[in-house]
């Protein structure tokens, strides 16, 4: 039974009612210091783009720390020495401590904004929160904005990123058009489909155990000030996923799709394009610190009696970091509270935003919190969406559900696709505390979920924790081009392989 038991539950309720007050308030302390500092380096990034010969100095770094670890004779694996805690995974890695770090620590800013080639260079640990309102402010944006402000570039092209306009565009590493890389040699290459094309097909979802990414080019295209919004209720599980579907599949379709299940028949999906002037009264900036969390404003519309769908305009930066605060509606998990309007007027501008703070917990109470959680993306081919919300109905019954379509490129590398045109996924991300308490386990119910995707050309979020075999969780992806770049740069004895570092999390 996934139940936690009597002393267990006394625990963690002092945890989420009388402990995380304290961290409230610690963020609070030292939140306004660090957007402060945060503000001024972005700002000066809007101003001065940080120069190509600052990055080559700070590759160059990257460089003489591999060639050291090779003239020490090669004794360890290699991994990035950034502290763990501040990966998207809930889990902090355990292999970092038997092997080597190289300090990548400064590789965090923009290197180069090309408007007549319309690319952004940037570095692998600049984020999303940053490298939008820096775009932003020069009125460009990228294609593919993953919607979480601490979401590194790097992590979104070595694990795998997606957002509302994949449908359109694909993986966020689908919309970059080169990488430089460092390899186990020390040496720094470029990678393109012309250049090094297997390395540049290898290196997304290699999860940085082919060599270390220092620099990405991206697409950009000029942005505008809105995103008209409409807001459909649905009301039964074949409407909400014929709807996502025909809007998925539309050719001219809409720039944004997304939708969010609040039970097996009810839900909103919520069609998005790009445009330069609002209707008056319509606008909603929905990540002001003292709104309601995007989710709980979406859900409004459920007992909305207008039959029309419900039309906002939302600031473009707004939109794109609609579900930071709470974490989607991971927050509530933690912090029961989060969304009371009165702690959202006083402490909404604290976050939480991240889940640093969480992941600075003993593990025996992170534990606690974990007793009924599940967190994971299963990425489902789209005629399979209404089978698979059944099943993950039945099998945990995880509310709310998010829905984003994501199109799938025919390219080489390590995300499978059969056949040999385009293929349309559906990210169905279940985030929250099991509705089956009595019936759910964490190791059963979660390998229950994997075996799903086993049986039906599903891939899972790299970031989620894995119940896999090695033989199985390569099932799901294709590794051939990987293992052969793998082998071809020397990395076997360099760097563990995927399997072995997401497995090795605690």
């Amino acid at each position: 039974m996934a139940r936690p038991r009597f002393f267990e539950a006394v625990i963690l309720h002092i945890c989420r009612y009388y402990v995380t007050p304290f961290l409230v308030i610690g963020r609070a302390v030292t939140l306004p210091i660090l957007n402060i500092l945060e503000s001024i380096s972005a700002n000066l990034c809007c101003r001065v783009v940080n120069s190509p010969e600052v990055h080559a100095k700070k590759v160059d770094h990257v460089k003489k720390q591999i060639l050291d670890w090779n003239a020490n004779g090669r004794r360890t694996k290699l991994c990035t020495a950034r502290s763990g805690w501040k990966s998207m995974s809930l889990r902090i890695p355990t292999y970092k401590a038997t092997m080597t770090g190289i300090d990548l620590d400064s590789l965090d800013e923009v290197v180069k904004i090309d408007e007549e080639a319309m690319t952004v260079t940037v570095e692998p640990l600049v984020k999303m929160g940053p490298l939008t309102k820096i775009l932003d402010a020069k009125g460009w944006t990228i294609p593919v904005v993953p919607e979480l402000d601490f979401l590194t570039v790097g992590g979104l092209i070595c694990g795998a990123g997606l957002e509302t306009s994949s449908h359109k565009y694909g993986l966020f590493h689908n919309t970059c058009i080169s990488y430089e890389v460092v390899l186990a040699s020390g040496e720094a290459v470029n990678a393109n489909k012309d250049e090094n094309s297997d390395l540049f097909y290898a290196i997304p979802g290699s999860y940085g155990t082919i060599g270390f990414l220092t620099s990405a080019t991206i697409r950009i295209f000029k942005a505008e000030k809105y995103v008209k919004l409409s807001c459909i209720p649905v009301n039964s599980l074949a409407e909400a996923t014929e709807r996502i579907t025909e809007e998925s599949l539309k050719s001219p379709g809409p720039d944004f799709v997304e939708g969010i299940m609040y039970s097996l028949d009810k839900g909103v999906i919520m069609v998005g394009s790009l445009s330069s002037k609002a209707e008056p009264g319509k606008i909603n900036s929905v990540t002001r610190w003292y709104k309601k969390s995007f989710y709980k404003h979406v859900e409004t519309f459920l007992s909305s009696s207008q039959l029309a769908p419900k039309v906002e305009y939302i600031p473009l930066r707004d939109y794109y970091h609609r579900h930071t605060y709470c974490i989607f509606w991971i927050g509530p998990q933690y912090i029961p509270y989060v969304n009371n309007a009165l702690f959202r007027l006083i402490f909404g501008w604290t976050g939480p935003g991240d889940n640093y703070t969480y992941k600075i917990m003993p593990p025996y109470f992170r534990r606690l919190f974990e007793i009924n959680m599940v967190v994971q993306d299963l990425v489902v081919p789209i005629d399979k969406t209404k089978m698979a919300l059944q099943y993950f109905h039945d099998t945990v019954e995880v509310y709310p559900v998010w829905l984003c379509p994501a199109k799938s490129l025919n390219e080489p590398g390590f995300f499978k696709v059969d056949g040999d045109a385009e293929v349309m996924h559906m990210d169905i991300g279940i985030y929250g505390q099991s509705g089956k308490p009595d019936d759910y386990e964490v190791d059963k119910s979660n390998k229950s979920l994997e075996q799903f995707c086993l049986g039906n050309k599903c891939w899972k979020g790299m970031y989620a924790d894995t119940w896999f075999s090695r033989d199985e969780f390569y099932q799901m992806f294709d590794p051939t081009l990987y293992n052969k770049v793998r082998t071809e740069l020397n990395c076997l004895d360099a760097f563990p392989d995927v399997y072995e570092k997401i497995a090795g999390r605690k």
